[in-house]
């Protein structure tokens, strides 16, 4: 094997063996499935000492858990990792806590599915000779699905994007979104390459694990299209470090790049989303209206961005466009009060005073002032304090006198 790569100083102490590539999985409760990748992996991989497997197991999966112990899974020829940890609320959490595992020392880490066929030969060296015509390794690469057309349902990524944005998935979305993220991410900085791999279901494309409210998530990926503009920012000027006009060039197009994107997107429909939602969930009705922390732990942290983002974006003097941000957020199942409160003043300086009434009603109802009882409350405080500070100075005063 050649000599291990530093990287550039934007990661530092990051090594990087040259034609190694480690395939990440997250597995639960379908043994019988993985074995069948395993089969594959053996059959198809050609140099199988430059190939690694890790996989992410919960530790509520007793399944999977007892058929490692019972070594029911076929035999590998390449090296094969399990890592148990607990349950992720997203599969960023999941892979990046892999990439951690693993050492983070291969050159290219591709995320599949434990259900995936490897059906081309030699797939990994076809990999090998895509990433070796950018031996800076910012490129994001992606394998034939003949479920998705060109988006990134299982990326390969090269050591050098990882290096600069020190993450594979943004770690928003509980479901769904992750793929075309990056695959987008790619796009507007031009590192985005197509594999003439096959790789494909084995029993076809299922229904969604975890989906609840995609109306909700359609939309926030929408809003977050500037987050992903400034990540391929940050890997063209990666790319560039050394070469300020081919910098520039490549930085000019991104907003050619972007209003592209939004002309595919199309506009938001929430009724197109609930019936993606009922199309696609493998949630009954009454488990996605049920109460599960780790989900809305995640509609939480992305609403917190929505309002941090309208409020920079009211600060700036930018009205109707918090207010994108701000209608979004009663697409989720929560509601926050400053987010309420902040579309009232927005309602206001747009000169939609009726709305802004009728919305500050409704915010009153829900959340109520107490104003009275708090002045009250504030008046007795303030006595209670004052009267406790006098009495204190008179009998320091009182001890001092007796000294």
């Amino acid at each position: 094997m050649s000599k291990p790569l530093e990287t550039e100083a934007t990661a530092p102490g990051i090594r990087v063996n040259p034609g190694q590539i480690s395939i990440l999985i997250a597995t639960r409760a379908r043994p019988e499935i993985l074995a069948g990748v395993f089969a594959s992996l053996n059959a198809h991989t050609a140099r199988k000492e430059l190939v690694s497997l890790w996989l992410y197991v919960d530790e509520d999966d007793s399944i999977t858990r007892q058929a490692i112990a019972a070594k029911q899974l076929p035999e590998m020829d390449l090296a094969v990792h399990w890592h148990v940890g607990p349950r992720t609320a997203c599969l960023g959490d999941t892979h990046d806590a892999l990439w951690a595992a693993s050492g983070r020392c291969a050159e290219i880490y591709m995320v599949s599915g434990d259900d995936m066929r490897f059906d081309t030969p030699g797939w990994d060296e076809v990999a090998r000779k895509a990433f070796a015509a950018y031996p800076d390794g910012v490129l994001l690469a992606f394998p034939h699905d003949p479920m998705t057309a060109d988006t990134a349902t299982y990326p390969l990524f090269g050591w050098g994007w990882l290096a600069e944005l020190r993450r594979f998935f943004p770690g928003y979305f509980p479901y769904w979104y992750d793929d075309r993220w990056v695959s987008q991410v790619a796009r507007l900085a031009g590192r985005y390459v197509k594999l003439p791999i096959l790789l494909y279901p084995f029993r076809g494309r299922g229904r969604t694990r975890r989906m609840r409210n995609l109306p909700f998530w359609a939309r926030f990926f929408q809003l977050m299209l500037e987050e992903r503009k400034e990540d391929a920012r940050r890997l063209i000027r990666a790319v560039h470090a050394k070469d300020a006009a081919a910098r520039e060039a490549a930085l000019g197009k991104v907003e050619e790049i972007a209003a592209a994107l939004i002309r595919e997107e199309g506009s938001f429909s929430d009724l197109y989303g609930v019936f993606q939602e009922e199309r696609h969930s493998d949630l009954s009705p009454a488990e996605r209206r049920a109460f599960d922390p780790q989900y809305v732990g995640r509609e939480a942290f992305a609403i917190t961005r929505l309002v941090s983002l309208a409020q920079q974006q009211f600060q700036a003097g930018r009205f109707a466009e918090a207010m994108e941000y701000l209608d979004a957020t009663h697409l989720s199942d929560l509601r926050l009060r400053q987010a309420q409160l902040l579309k009232v003043e927005c309602l206001r300086k747009l000169g939609r005073d009726a709305e802004a009434g009728r919305l500050e009603k409704e915010a009153l109802a829900a959340w109520p002032e107490h104003s009275a009882a708090r002045r009250l409350f504030r008046f007795l405080g303030m006595v209670a304090n004052d009267g406790r500070r006098l009495l204190v100075g008179l009998t320091e005063k009182g001890r001092r006198g007796a000294g």
